[in-house]
């Protein structure tokens, strides 16, 4: 199986200087990334690698760096091409980011799993590919509000192939 796991604005933003476009404001998503993610093959591109994932592999999740430069990956996988990278995962598929990396598999997936952020996030540079509804169709939805450690309201939302 391959999935795509975003979290995204109400303009498809999902990053801004080399960061999600929200920051951490939104503890809850990461413990749903890490409960998604967990004992998958994680597929990021070189700066969601070096930035969000701190240079490091995560842990009990194999990692799969898509560059085409040479970077110290500390024992995370290193691909020169999507489809190498394909090849190389021992598990389900998860792609994690960025940008290019999602317009580049959104094609091949079977799943999206997405954070929908009930916000804007004008300074966002990084944007998400547009989820046609010819092709997705929506399976669940959870609703989140704001509370003390969430600063957005938000959904977590499952998307298969129409």
């Amino acid at each position: 199986m391959k999935a795509i796991i975003v979290g995204i604005g109400k303009n498809n933003e999902i990053g801004a200087n080399h960061d999600m476009a929200w920051g951490r404001a939104l503890p809850d998503d990461l413990k749903h990334f890490k409960q998604l993610s967990m004992g998958k093959s994680i597929i990021v591109g070189r700066s969601t690698f070096e930035h969000d994932f701190r240079g490091k592999p995560l842990k009990d999740r194999e990692t799969i760096v898509v560059t085409s430069q040479h970077i110290e990956t500390h024992g995370a996988v290193q691909a020169r091409s999507v489809e190498q990278a394909y090849a190389l995962a021992k598990h389900d598929i998860v792609v994690a980011g960025g940008g290019q990396l999602y317009a580049a598999t959104i094609d091949d997936m079977d799943v999206l799993y997405v954070t929908e952020i009930h916000a804007t996030f004008p300074e966002a540079t990084v944007f998400f590919p547009a989820i046609d509804p010819l092709i997705w169709r929506e399976v669940s939805r959870e609703h989140h509000k704001v509370d003390e450690r969430n600063l957005y309201p938000f959904d977590f939302v499952e998307y298969a192939r129409a």
